[in-house]
């Protein structure tokens, strides 16, 4: 058994992406808290939010991490706020680690602009950003085991991960280190 790979970042940080390829390299299960969210209640995010406000919103993601912190073996991308609550970290970290994916508000701009709709980055997508980070920074550095630099391609930025895993001794399983140094 191997402790989950928990992404944790900034909107458009790539943590859905990298979360795919380290999923498809270690041949884990990959989670998305979105996505199962918009599963379980069968309404899209923006919908939850419209409908249930950020707080509303918030515990419903609260459910679902409490959910995904009982498995093990997993590479779970978090939403962005998601690690704001204590009891969210605490309930991540009894079976995981906590990578914070960094990147600048430049490279988060870039990323997101003509993308999907973030109901917490509507309107002024710079300025709601450059303000998401300079409230969020600290506490995503706080909290995680490991940053690491998210500017590169996805897969440039899981192989980070991975090396980082590898070097922690108990994240990854036996044969994962294997498959990690082939």
């Amino acid at each position: 058994m191997s402790r989950n790979l928990c992404l944790i970042g900034m909107p458009g940080v790539g943590k859905t992406r990298v979360a795919e390829v380290l999923g498809r390299r270690l041949g884990r299960r990959i989670a998305d808290t979105d996505t199962e969210i918009a599963r379980w209640t069968g309404r899209s995010i923006p919908e939850l939010f419209d409908d249930h406000g950020e707080a509303g919103f918030r515990r419903l993601e609260r459910d679902v991490v409490e959910e995904l912190a009982t498995y093990h073996d997993l590479v779970v991308s978090l939403g962005g706020g998601a690690v704001l609550r204590d009891d969210n970290v605490a309930a991540l970290l009894l079976t995981g680690v906590l990578v914070h994916l960094d990147a600048p508000v430049e490279v988060l701009v870039d990323r997101l602009q003509g993308g999907q709709r973030r109901p917490l980055l509507d309107g002024d997508l710079r300025g709601r950003l450059t303000a998401t980070h300079a409230e969020r920074d600290a506490r995503y550095r706080a909290v995680a085991d490991v940053t690491v630099d998210a500017t590169a391609e996805a897969s440039a930025v899981a192989e980070d991960v991975l090396q980082w895993a590898l070097a922690q001794g108990d994240v990854l399983t036996p044969s994962e280190h294997e498959q990690v140094m082939t």
